[in-house]
């Protein structure tokens, strides 16, 4: 079912002169959870319900199921997700569903080991949702799907087999799509129920000890803006880039089996861009015009790149167009944080990509 609630702004719109900081960051709080955040979660509910009823028609017909059904969902699914992965305010950290949606970046291939124990269990009690969300958080998420859907050439007629092993195949896919979509409502479900985050949020208070008030969770949501962007430089670009070309990793990019990198890149900034409108429209004039041409700039270079950027990073021919985006991002990272929170009078915060 479409859950679509709508959540009336609270605060009246300025009256001229500007607001007092904790007032105009209060005001800012709440635009961003009516008009970013919970659409942004209830897309994430509806593409992974589509997800989760694909892999149901296909496993109650695998024999003329159609894995391209399944493909097309998992790519509405991704899609989805990039838009909301630059969101780490609120319950999507709790319970560690962040990660358990989406475990990226896998430096030791814990997805592989993970999706592998799944497989080669034979007990159907692996798979029932309360098993499966305390199983490893490798193997429950997007990437794995992605292995299911796109590791090897054979990958179709691993699911759709006559064999044992692919019956528990397309069942261990049945089971982490019904996983992602429960994951999706919990966190949905969290920011509109009654006494939940957006009623929190609009009240000023806080909320499961994510945030104090709605001060600090405008703080929050800006470090995620800037956050989104240390993502996209730091996370996505720069591992795949190595050093120079003789270095650069190929296979460091962002599901690079279903060729996603590019456009994972292009939704994250997407998202950051709407999220950045909002604070955007409390700024004069010419600054948000500045913000707007740089998000244009980023917009072009990252839509230059191949789909694979890893194999981009690697080909002479093609490495400068991922150089080009990874400077337009930086760019634009260090522009926002020129801009907003000084003119805004909100302060930058903690990120969890910040390092040491």
């Amino acid at each position: 079912m479409r859950f679509r609630p709508t959540f009336p702004i609270m605060l009246a719109a300025d009256d001229g002169g500007a607001a007092p900081a904790s007032a105009l960051a209060s005001r800012i709080a709440l635009e961003l959870t009516d008009e970013f955040i919970i659409p942004i979660y209830q897309g994430l509910v509806e593409a992974s319900a589509a997800q989760a009823e694909a892999w149901t028609v296909f496993v109650a017909n695998r024999a003329g199921g159609d894995i391209e059904a399944l493909r097309s969902a998992y790519h509405g699914a991704c899609d989805a997700w990039a838009r909301a992965q630059i969101i780490r305010t609120g319950p999507i950290v709790l319970f560690l569903r962040y990660e358990r949606f989406a475990f990226w970046p896998d430096a030791r291939n814990g997805t592989q080991r993970a999706l592998g124990a799944l497989i080669a269990s034979s007990d159907p009690n692996d798979l029932l949702p309360e098993n499966l969300a305390s199983n490893r958080v490798a193997g429950q998420g997007l990437t794995a799907l992605e292995r299911l859907l796109y590791d090897g050439d054979d990958s179709a007629a691993a699911l759709s087999g006559p064999t044992d092993e692919s019956e528990r195949r397309a069942n261990v896919g049945l089971a982490l799509a019904c996983n992602l979509n429960n994951i999706a409502n919990e966190v949905l479900t969290d920011w509109t129920v009654a006494g939940g985050v957006r009623d929190a949020i609009a009240a000023g208070n806080g909320w499961n000890n994510l945030f104090a008030d709605s001060e600090e969770v405008t703080r929050l949501f800006l470090t995620d803006l800037v956050g989104a962007f240390r993502l996209m430089h730091d996370v996505k670009l720069l591992p795949v880039l190595g050093e120079n070309i003789d270095v650069a990793r190929p296979r460091m990019a962002e599901a690079w089996r279903s060729d996603r990198a590019q456009r994972d890149l292009a939704l994250n900034l997407e998202g950051s861009r709407a999220m950045n409108g909002v604070f955007a429209r409390h700024l004069g004039e010419m600054r948000r015009d500045a913000l707007n041409e740089s998000f244009d700039l980023s917009a072009v270079a990252i839509a230059a790149l191949a789909p694979n950027l890893g194999e981009a990073a690697a080909d002479p021919a093609q490495r400068g167009s991922v150089e080009a985006a990874r400077d337009a991002i930086k760019a634009t990272q260090l522009l926002i944080v020129d801009i907003l929170p000084t003119d805004l009078g909100i302060t930058l915060g903690f990120n969890a990509l910040d390092g040491d």
